[in-house]
């Protein structure tokens, strides 16, 4: 245990300790009274001291709470992998956390690409989240479209697959998507892996129905980590990607995989410009995956692997630092809340190269390689003999190839960067408890005093001519305190005229889609002659080797429309949120009402000292119940945009509509942002109406029950007395 975790633990304990000395003191003063005032309403209710040990109480209850969430996001290291559909995230995973055994099953399309957390469980379990019956409504009036953009193909294709499922293993939809989850046991980790096939492998019966999978397992390397497969956000549905965004939100460490043979396309860089959340990340690893298959693209022609190698090492580095320092200068100048991310960013820029093939070949077994394995470990084999002078390629090379212990000394150094961040945020948790303890603490010492003083020294019928006087005042403070609060509601009418304003002119800055750059993939293939002329029986063979070609292309992605309305309803949901909480900041308030009624009770006048319940006087104020927080409706104009558009849209009629109904989307946003904000400003002012007219009669409620409180204790003096010091003996126990 830490230095710092024994101090939180002590201070938990001193905290414990003196609650429970302060409940046990109040039933112990309760228990010495007369048994007719134990029963009284108003000893009950105002026994000595009561708001100032309820604020005591409140403040252990509130370390507690505290301590415990950063106890709780301490044991769990959010790692997310990020990438492209078919990056390479599933394989890397199960040769990273699963010594290469096929647990998550490989997405091959799109369509399967779904999202899979993996953490402990003490069994092996398989959570399973399905689209909502709306979500599904929406991706069958897709599919039966006319529509030919990638989303329109893919929802094609999760429909026939699950008619698919409904005729051959009799699976019913409608059921299955009625459930929402499904929490599936099973006996080992080789049975999960059944499982998951069957929702996310790519002809698994439940697969087309699946948004999300969770995963259970009992290793105890996953004990206090979660890691998390992304589909990436070029998941052409729009439901998953949204489950990516609530999930990356949460992510620690990102690792981002990037195939070697497309290295940080425009995709990728639209990928990590809009997925990767711009705070709660602290660490980026960028991964240059499949490296192997870079290696066969580039190797022919070359000398020998370490000159193609070290080519597309110095190739592949140089175009990192450049892709990766343009999104981190895009960072700077978004402004000082976002340098943070830029610095993540910049700290990434060399790349990890990395090839789950190559680390296959070096650390398993040949029986243990499937087909796809043996085929690239035999292209390898044919160009080490054809180019590079016959010298085959040796387990030392597969594993500088594969180059896992750097990925895992990666993984190692996010979990030991997790706990210095655990032990941060502990860092500043402890001070600021210590220092409302400590003002708590002596707020109530010096009430104890002070009622102390007034029993040795004080006169009860000398107090009933003040409290007389108090209550004579009372029209007047309160006249002073309601000035106070009429002056915020002018504030915030102010406020709400020039917001209007600001929102119409800010909605000018979301209101277009910028165009995006595609690269289409096609394959190709030719035959290459395999003969050698020392190889007679060799001349005249030849092979099939295929290869691709890109060509580039505009469009517009429906997915960035509505990632506009999404952020132009949040970013000014939290700018009207701040707006609100400075109109009516409940501390500064609080201050403001009680150096009001100071200055009044220090108004000189003969005969009146208001010394003995000003503390009930700014007890009264401190209760009293303060506007709450602001409540924006947000609406679903976002989720209008999406279910009319989906995916790519290259066509010139269709990105004219999707431009319209962004703006139509924005405008009602604007719309219900305003009229959410006009409720909550008068909301606001009917509170402060309400405090204003009660404020008078509880000031004189609660001064009565002070004086009766002091009535009972100058009838029970001697016995009062002892009792208080007693109080006071252990407040400064517990206080040393």
């Amino acid at each position: 245990m830490t230095t710092n975790n024994i101090q939180i633990q002590t201070f938990s304990t001193v905290l414990d300790n003196l609650c429970a000395d302060l409940i046990s003191w109040q039933n112990t003063y309760l228990t010495q009274q007369e048994p007719s005032i134990q029963t009284s309403e108003t000893n009950t209710h105002n026994r000595p001291f009561h708001q100032e040990i309820a604020n005591i109480l409140e403040l252990k209850n509130d370390f507690s709470v505290r301590k415990a969430h950063y106890e709780k996001e301490g044991q769990q290291l959010s790692i997310g992998i990020m990438g492209q559909v078919k990056a390479g995230k599933s394989s890397f995973l199960n040769a990273l956390l699963f010594d290469g055994q096929a647990v998550l099953p490989v997405a091959a399309t799109p369509k399967t690409a779904n999202l899979t957390r993996i953490t402990y469980g003490e069994t092996p379990l398989l959570k399973v989240s399905y689209y909502t019956p709306g979500e599904w409504a929406d991706i069958e009036a897709k599919a039966a479209s006319a529509g030919q953009h990638v989303e329109a193909r893919i929802a094609k294709e999760l429909v026939n697959m699950a008619a698919e499922g409904v005729a051959k293993q009799g699976i019913h939809i409608a059921e299955t998507l009625a459930k929402g989850t499904d929490e599936i046991p099973a006996e080992d980790v080789a049975g999960l892996m059944g499982l998951l096939n069957q929702y996310a492998g790519e002809d698994g019966q439940y697969t087309a129905l699946v948004k999300a999978t969770e995963l259970y397992l009992p290793h105890e390397e996953l004990k206090g980590f979660e890691v998390v497969d992304t589909p990436g956000m070029n998941d052409p549905v729009i439901s998953r990607t949204y489950k990516t965004r609530e999930y990356m939100a949460k992510c620690d460490v990102v690792f981002f995989l990037s195939r070697c043979s497309q290295f940080l396309d425009q995709s990728d860089m639209d990928l990590l410009a809009l997925q990767l959340p711009t705070k709660g990340v602290k660490r980026m690893v960028l991964v240059a995956g499949q490296f192997d298959s870079a290696i066969l693209d580039d190797g022919f022609g070359r000398d020998s692997l370490a000159e193609t190698e070290a080519n597309l090492k110095t190739r592949l580095g140089r175009r990192a630092k450049q892709e990766i320092g343009k999104l981190a200068q895009t960072q700077q100048n978004r402004g000082e809340e976002h340098a943070e991310l830029a610095n993540i960013l910049l700290d990434c820029s060399t790349p990890i190269f990395a090839s789950t093939f190559a680390h296959s070949f070096a650390t398993y077994p040949p029986e243990r390689w499937g087909g796809s394995l043996q085929h690239v470990f035999g292209e390898f084999k044919a160009l080490a003999q054809d180019s590079w002078g016959g010298t085959p390629i040796s387990q030392q090379d597969w594993l500088r190839l594969g180059n896992f212990e750097a990925l895992r000394a990666a993984y190692q150094t996010a979990r030991e960067d997790k706990e210095v961040l655990l032990a941060e945020q502990l860092a500043g948790l402890l001070p600021e408890a210590q220092r409302n303890y400590q003002d708590a603490v002596m707020i109530l010492v010096e009430r104890v005093k002070e009622r102390t003083l007034q029993l040795r020294t004080g006169d009860i019928n000398a107090l009933i001519q003040q409290q007389s006087l108090c209550e004579q005042r009372i029209q007047s403070i309160s006249a002073r305190l309601a000035d106070v609060l009429n002056k915020y509601q002018d504030v915030a009418e102010d406020e709400r005229r020039k917001l209007v304003v600001d929102l119409h002119q800010c909605i000018a800055e979301y209101s277009s889609v910028k165009a995006r750059t595609g690269t289409k993939t096609e394959t190709h293939s030719r035959e290459v002659s395999t003969s050698s002329w020392y190889k007679p029986w060799t001349w005249g063979s030849s092979e099939t080797v295929y290869y691709t070609t890109s060509s580039n292309y505009e469009y517009l992605m429906a997915a960035d429309a509505v990632e506009q309305v999404v952020d132009f309803g949040n970013i000014n949901a939290a700018t009207l949120q701040e707006a609100f909480n400075h109109v009516v900041s409940p501390a500064q308030l609080k201050v403001e009402l009680r150096k009001t009624l100071l200055a009044e009770l220090d108004t000189s006048s003969e005969g009146f000292d208001p010394g003995a319940f000003r503390s009930t006087l700014e007890n009264t104020l401190n209760k009293q119940p303060l506007p709450s927080s602001l409540k924006l409706d947000l609406g679903d104009s976002a989720e209008q945009v999406s279910r009319q558009f989906r995916g790519e849209i290259t066509d010139n009629q269709e990105m004219a509509e999707l431009r319209l109904s962004l703006q139509k989307a924005l405008q009602e946003v604007l719309q219900r942002l305003l009229t959410s904000f006009e409720a909550g400003v008068i909301q606001l002012c009917k509170q402060l109406d309400a405090i204003r007219d009660a404020l008078a009669d509880e000031l004189a409620h609660d001064l009565r029950q002070e004086l009766d409180g002091l009535k009972v204790s100058f009838a029970n003096k001697e016995q009062e007395l002892n009792t208080y010091n007693m109080l006071l003996s252990r407040l400064e126990t517990l206080s040393n």
